[in-house]
C-alpha cells in the first residue's frame, strides 16, 4: 500500500482508532466518498492495523484505542476473528513445515542416490513455504474482496442516507419559506384590518358628532324652540383638551334643555344631576331623572332655568342609582354658557 504522505497516514490512524477530531472525521469521510482509490487505501490500512493487533505488534496505547473502537461493533469483532483464524492457519502450516522427517533406516548404498535426488528436488520447507505464501495471497485477496464488497455496500447506504438528509433539508426549507410567506400575508391582512377599523371608528365618530349637531341644532348657534333652547352633550371622563361646546341663550328664552348622552355600558335605575361652575360652586341640582332610548342612543334629558346660568364654563356631573340604592358617577359633561344681556325672566 502506498500512502501519499506520513501526515495522511497519521490522519488515517487517528480516524481508525477513533482519536480524530470532528473536522478530521468529516475530511476523511468526504474524501473516501468521492475518491475510490483513497477508500481502498484506507481499507488496506485498516487491514494492516488488524494484522498488527492480532500479531501483537501494536503499541499498548494504540491497542487500547483499537479495542475500544473495533471490538465495540459486530463487524469489527468479525474482522479480528477472521484475522486470528488466518494467522492460526499460517502458524499451523509453518509448524508442519518445520517438523523433522522421521528417522528411517536406509541402506548405505541408497544414501548417495537420495542425496543426489535432494540436490534436484525442492526442499520440503520450501514447498510448504510456497504453498503457505500462495494460500496467504489467496486468503488476503478473498478478504480484501469481501471487505471491499462490504465497504461498497456501506458507501451506498451512506450515500442514500446523505441524499435522504438533503431531500429532508430541502423540504424543510420549502415548508419554512411557505410558513414565512403565510405569516407575511397574515401580517398584511392584520394591518389592513387595523386600518379598516381605524377608518370605521373615524366614520363612527363623525356620525356621532353629526347626530349631536342634529339633536342640538346647528353648531354655531342652537335654534330657539319656543321658550327653551336645546343642547346635546357627550360624556367624558375629564374636560376635553379642546374648548367645550358653547350654549348660546338668545333673548326671551327662559329654559335650557340639555340632552346628556349615556355611554353604552352605563345602565342605572335613576339619575341625579349636579351643575357646578368652573370654580366648583353648585348652581343646580335635579334628581328623579330616567334615560330614554332613541334611534341615536340613550339620553337623559333635564330642563334648567336660564336665570341659573351666567356667562362662563360649567361642569355637569351625572350620578346613577344602583340596585343597592348606592350612587355612582355615570358621566361628566362640560359646556360654556353665553347668555344674551337681556333675557326674559
Amino acid at each position: 500500500m502506498t500512502i501519499q504522505s506520513a501526515k495522511e497516514e497519521r490522519l488515517m490512524t487517528r480516524y481508525l482508532l477513533g482519536a480524530a477530531a470532528e473536522e478530521e472525521c468529516v475530511e476523511v469521510e468526504e474524501r473516501f466518498l468521492r475518491d475510490a482509490e483513497y477508500f481502498k487505501q484506507l481499507r488496506a490500512f485498516e487491514c494492516e492495523m488488524i494484522d498488527d493487533y492480532v500479531r501483537g505488534g501494536m503499541p499498548a496505547a494504540e491497542r487500547r484505542s483499537f479495542e475500544r473502537r473495533a471490538l465495540a461493533s459486530p463487524q469489527g469483532r468479525e474482522q479480528v476473528a477472521r484475522a486470528r483464524k488466518f494467522h492460526s492457519q499460517l502458524d499451523q502450516i509453518a509448524v508442519e513445515g518445520r517438523e523433522p522427517a522421521p528417522l528411517i533406516s536406509v541402506p548405505r548404498e541408497r544414501l548417495r542416490e537420495r542425496l543426489r535426488a535432494r540436490l534436484f528436488t525442492p526442499a520440503l520447507v520450501l514447498r510448504y513455504g510456497m504453498a503457505a505464501a500462495a494460500l496467504l495471497f489467496l486468503l488476503s485477496g478473498l478478504w480484501l474482496l469481501r471487505e471491499e464488497s462490504l465497504s461498497r455496500r456501506r458507501i451506498a447506504e451512506l450515500t442514500a442516507e446523505r441524499d435522504l438528509a438533503r431531500r429532508n433539508e430541502k423540504n424543510l426549507r420549502e415548508r419554512l419559506a411557505a410558513q414565512r410567506s403565510e405569516g407575511q400575508q397574515l401580517t398584511s391582512q392584520l394591518e389592513d384590518e387595523k386600518r379598516r377599523l381605524a377608518a370605521e371608528r373615524s366614520r363612527n365618530a363623525q356620525t356621532r358628532q353629526e347626530l349631536l349637531r342634529l339633536l342640538s341644532g346647528s353648531s354655531p348657534s342652537p335654534i330657539p324652540q319656543g321658550d327653551f333652547v336645546e343642547l346635546a352633550l357627550a360624556s367624558g371622563i375629564e374636560r376635553n383638551a379642546g374648548e367645550p361646546r358653547r350654549l348660546r341663550i338668545p333673548t326671551g328664552v327662559r329654559m335650557v334643555k340639555l340632552q346628556l348622552e349615556l355611554d353604552p355600558s352605563v345602565n342605572h335605575r335613576g339619575y341625579r344631576v349636579e351643575l357646578n361652575t368652573a370654580g366648583g360652586a353648585q348652581v343646580w341640582v335635579q334628581g328623579g331623572l330616567t334615560a330614554q332610548q332613541t334611534d341615536w342612543g340613550r339620553f337623559v334629558t333635564l330642563m334648567i332655568p336660564t336665570r341659573a346660568l351666567q356667562a362662563g364654563e360649567y361642569e355637569l356631573i351625572l350620578r346613577g342609582s344602583t340596585t343597592e340604592r348606592k350612587s355612582e358617577v355615570a358621566g361628566y359633561y362640560y359646556f360654556i354658557a353665553s347668555p344674551s344681556d337681556a333675557r326674559k325672566q
